[in-house]
């Protein structure tokens, strides 16, 4: 298509659902975001993919639910430092929140359906499910400090490249959103060995929760 982009349409429980690849980073998810949006307007919207897990007890297989999305690489630099900042409206100016909440209904559902779904066992363990902030940033984060800053300073439970991105226009344009993450690493000095090794698995189970939140919703 013209757009650069494939879309996959199905009927579940009578329902359309639309599917589509959004690509890795901030402008590439929010631009798939933003096509999806305007061609389909989706009544919701789930955006799932890996990530690096920031908990302490995460492991690599474990499920991050996004009560709230964050991106930790924008805001001002200042004599201070970096001091990160509520994302900015589509019209000008700054929303008041820093952290983007999910929908409360999908999240909900969303718990159940991760107790009904059979995880695929990783490294002879069933993976966790952890509710909690995600932090964003146009980085692939393999560095321990970094990590532990994230965890630390936004109490973030995982970082990737893309939630907030979408999460910021569902919030603009007032679409309830959900961002689920399946851990393929922890976003430390191991993590690009570890996402070789487990980006497949972590998928698989991050797509299989989202197919039982399909048929709860």
């Amino acid at each position: 298509e013209r757009s650069g982009l494939t879309f996959y349409t199905g009927k579940l429980k009578g329902h359309k659902v639309v599917v589509i690849k959004s690509g890795v980073g901030k402008v590439n998810a929010a631009y798939s975001t933003a096509i999806l949006l305007d061609r389909f307007q989706p009544s919701q919207l789930i955006f799932t993919g890996v990530a690096g897990g920031l908990h302490p007890e995460a492991l690599p297989g474990d499920i991050v639910i996004g009560t709230e999305l964050v991106q930790f690489d924008f805001g001002q630099i200042d004599s201070t430092g970096f001091k990160v900042s509520p994302f900015r409206k589509l019209t000008g100016g700054r929303h008041d929140e820093l952290y983007i909440a999910a929908d409360a209904e999908l999240l909900k559902q969303a718990e159940l359906a991760a107790g009904k779904v059979d995880f695929l066992s990783i490294s002879g363990r069933k993976p966790r499910v952890f509710l909690g902030r995600i932090a964003t940033g146009d980085v692939f984060v393999s560095d321990q400090e970094t990590a532990e800053n994230l965890y630390q300073n936004h109490q973030a439970l995982a970082t990737e490249m893309e939630g907030a991105a979408v999460a910021h226009l569902c919030r603009s344009v007032g679409v309830p959103f959900l961002v689920i993450r399946s851990c393929s690493d922890n976003a430390n000095q191991n993590a690009r060995v570890n996402f070789n090794q487990f980006v497949e698995p972590a998928a698989i189970n991050s797509a299989g929760l989202v197919l039982k939140l399909l048929e709860f919703l």
